[in-house]
């Protein structure tokens, strides 16, 4: 895009700066022709009156205005001007300045020149056609015209304008070439470092907006070294707690490698670009850098190093170096230094987001234990409430999850619809143990206090924030679709779709686990008491989706009986059916 930009900037350039030189061109050897032609005739003029003024002063000085040229006179002037007549001149003529001839001697030719002195030339025309050239010798009271013909004059200003004209023409070229070089070299100088800015841009943009410090050193190192053009970099940030200058990321030019580290470095130049908050270049033998590059880099000799703080104002939180092996190479650019200052003050923003974001994310996951911690603690509190419930929990939730993802759902709402899977039971704490261990079945009053732990749930983990989100599960999972569930006995939709996917697992996972009064259900069997409540206790489209995980995931089937279950409301005697988990 830049260059097709230069392109069209350069033709548009190159047109103008074209017709700005012809001009000038033009104008000046216009000026410069009319000078030589004014030359040249003014050249000729002083020769035809340096080789017949002074005679012809001296014959016609003591000639009276008015009266008739004596005879001696005009013999003397005839022997003067017979020779000169043929080819030089073509005639010569003495006239007095009441208009009246003194003197004539060959063809004549008119003057019309204004009376006054000194000397004065014009252009002629022959009683044959020709052109003459008429040179004016202005006396006080006569003038005398030399007429010459000026087939020679003019010749030579023709090859005078000529030779102007070339040399004009050819200094224009060279004017307009040397315009196109500077303005090609100026195009390029600025593309270039367009080039550079919109990289340095586009670089610190991605910088400012990573919030992991792995991708931010590593493009400060990389960058760095590209912007000046070195052959290693290397960025090490300070440690406020140990004091220590700590490597984080190194860059192979030639490799295109990058190494990160997360060690202690002791290098005195880097640690005086951190002390004086200064950039720092230098020499320095190559071979002490290999610590930092590895033994396979090419550190021969003497290499340029360059130091540039990442500071913000006079906190220095690191160093950004590039290393360029080769002395004859010569040492960084200002234009190099400049831009690597550039990026390392827009990168210590990004570092210092990075590290806090690193914190942050230290605490959230401390805080995320603490939910753990949390929730095996209610888990804890239940398993010891009541034993028949033990891994009923973990297992409906793993398997909720892979429903809900079957109907579409994704995080973070999977996270809060595992969270309620596995509390789903945390309200039988509130139930007396005489109900909730009670073998036999339960009476209206039993029922009534069994049928209480959702809402007791709820009050439960209403305080936890975290947690608030689980909360439809644990309220509405003993909802039928029909709306003959409890607590609230909502219909349709008005039950939320956690809650609709969570009763059907845990129905499921009820009829296939062993009772202590009971064998667990098959699979196939179970489906199919799953399929027949479809629309009265289930969700149609759940049921449906339930059907499709299950086919398509066999692995996820309960393969044999297992000897735990949900005792909610399973005081029954006979086979297990959907009521089990009702």
């Amino acid at each position: 895009m830049i260059e097709e930009g230069s392109s069209r900037t350069y033709l548009r350039f190159a047109g103008a700066s074209f017709c700005v030189v012809a001009l000038a061109a033009a104008v000046f050897a216009y000026i410069v022709i009319q000078t030589v032609r004014a030359s040249e005739q003014e050249a000729a003029a002083q020769s035809a009156s340096a080789s017949l003024a002074a005679p012809l002063r001296d014959l016609f000085g003591a000639v009276q205005p008015g009266e008739p040229l004596p005879s001696d006179i005009a013999v003397r002037a005839d022997a003067l001007t017979r020779p000169l007549l043929s080819p030089s001149l073509t005639g010569l003529r003495v006239v007095g300045n009441d208009g009246a001839s003194i003197y004539a001697a060959g063809a004549p030719a008119g003057s019309g020149v204004a009376h006054g002195t000194g000397l004065a030339w014009g252009r002629a025309r022959a009683e044959d056609g020709g052109l003459l050239f008429v040179t004016y010798i202005r006396e006080p009271v006569y003038t005398i015209e030399i007429a010459q013909p000026s087939g020679a004059l003019d010749a030579s200003i023709v090859r005078a304008q000529r030779t102007i004209v070339i040399l004009v023409a050819g200094f224009a070229l060279a004017g307009f070439l040397l315009l196109q070089g500077c303005f090609a070299f100026g195009v390029r100088r600025l593309a270039e470092r367009h080039k550079r800015l919109l990289y340095l841009y586009t670089t610190g943009d991605e910088i400012r907006s990573s919030l992991d410090l792995h991708e931010v050193v590593t493009h400060l190192s990389t960058d760095a070294t590209r912007l000046a053009h070195g052959d290693y970099g290397l960025v090490a940030l300070f440690d406020d707690e140990t004091g220590d200058l700590v490597l984080h990321a190194t860059y192979d030019h030639a490799t295109g490698s990058i190494a990160h580290h997360q060690r202690a470095v002791d290098e005195w130049f880097m640690r005086r670009c951190v002390a004086t908050n200064t950039t720092q270049t230098t020499m320095q033998p190559g071979g002490s850098y290999r610590q930092f590059f590895g033994h396979d880099a090419t550190l021969e000799g003497q290499v340029h190093l360059l130091c540039v703080p990442v500071a913000l104002r006079e906190r220095v939180v690191g160093v950004v170096s590039t290393v360029r092996v080769g002395a004859k190479r010569g040492g960084f650019t200002g234009d190099e230094i400049a831009q690597v200052e550039q990026l390392a003050g827009q990168g210590v923003t990004a570092v210092e987001q990075a590290q806090l974001f690193a914190k942050v994310r230290g605490h959230a996951n401390e805080i995320e234990l603490s939910y753990d911690a949390t929730l095996k603690a209610l888990m804890a509190a239940l398993d010891a409430k009541d034993q028949v419930t033990e891994g009923h929990c973990e297992r409906v939730a793993k398997m909720t999850i892979h429903l809900a993802k079957q109907m579409g759902i994704v995080e973070p709402q999977l996270t809060d619809i595992e969270r309620g899977a596995l509390l789903h039971d945390v309200g039988k704490i509130g139930v007396p143990d005489a109900v909730l261990k009670k073998p036999n079945a339960l009476n209206d009053l039993e029922w009534e206090a069994m049928r209480k732990h959702p809402l007791l749930a709820s009050l439960m983990v209403s305080k936890i924030g975290f947690l608030e989100n689980a909360m439809p599960i644990l309220l509405y999972h003993h909802e039928r679709f029909d709306g003959g569930g409890y607590p609230f006995g909502l219909t349709g939709d008005k039950i939320p779709l956690e809650a609709r996917i969570f009763s059907i697992i845990d129905a499921y996972d009820a009829m296939t686990s062993g009772r202590p009064y009971r064998d667990a259900m098959p699979h196939d069997t179970a489906m199919i008491e799953v399929a027949s409540n479809s629309g009265a206790q289930f969700d149609p489209d759940v049921v449906e989706a339930f059907a499709q995980l299950m086919e398509s995931r066999p692995e996820l089937r309960h393969q044999l009986p297992v000897p735990l279950a949900d005792a909610d409301d399973d005081r029954h005697s006979g086979p297990a059916t959907t009521a089990d988990a009702a």
